[in-house]
């Protein structure tokens, strides 16, 4: 009898642990909102800057699934992309800067508008569920800002730290749309 209470024992502490490992092993498709943000953010090189980024939706992130989760991160960065545009224009037109860094900035404005369009296709590859497609906009949109870079002459870029935060953003969201393909315990 003693023998059966205590393999009795046994298989009620496997089942307990078990059951625990099963609720603590959960994916990507399971979780929501915040939960599902930090989660994702933890697999970002810029954890607090994702977590800004994917709950910034006042209205979706607070519920947001994966897909709505890529969806506000290539929303921001578009917004993004759309700043960098305006601030291009604006300096195109600075007569303080030689001739050189201003045809420069006329080649990136024209890259900039790539990426931005580039990133808008991305978007719409996940609303139709064509997310492979937008794994290779995200970076033809890091190709673009690379070429911008490397319009501009000299060695201190006027658009590098605009430049950097855009890789920043793009990288959040390779990092949620990957998941969309791969999805992951977390």
């Amino acid at each position: 009898m003693e023998h059966s209470t205590k393999f009795f024992w046994v298989l009620v502490l496997c089942i307990v642990a078990m059951t625990y490992q099963a609720n603590a092993l959960e994916t990507v498709e399971t979780l929501k909102g915040e939960s599902l943000i930090k989660k994702v953010c933890t697999l970002s090189a810029t954890r607090n800057l994702c977590i800004e980024v994917l709950s910034s939706d006042s209205y979706k992130s607070p519920n947001a699934n994966l897909k709505d989760l890529a969806i506000i991160s290539l929303r921001f960065a578009a917004t993004n992309a759309s700043g960098i545009l305006a601030e291009t224009k604006i300096l195109i037109d600075d007569d303080k800067l030689s001739p050189d860094v201003q045809q420069g900035l006329a080649d990136c404005k024209e890259t900039i508008l790539d990426a931005e369009s580039q990133l808008e296709d991305s978007i719409a590859a996940i609303m139709v569920d064509s997310k492979g497609e937008t794994q290779l906009w995200l970076k033809a949109a890091l190709a673009a800002i690379d070429t911008c870079d490397a319009s501009i002459p000299g060695d201190d870029d006027i658009l590098s730290v605009e430049s950097v935060a855009f890789r920043k953003l793009c990288n959040i969201a390779i990092t949620v749309t990957k998941l969309l393909l791969h999805p992951i315990k977390l």
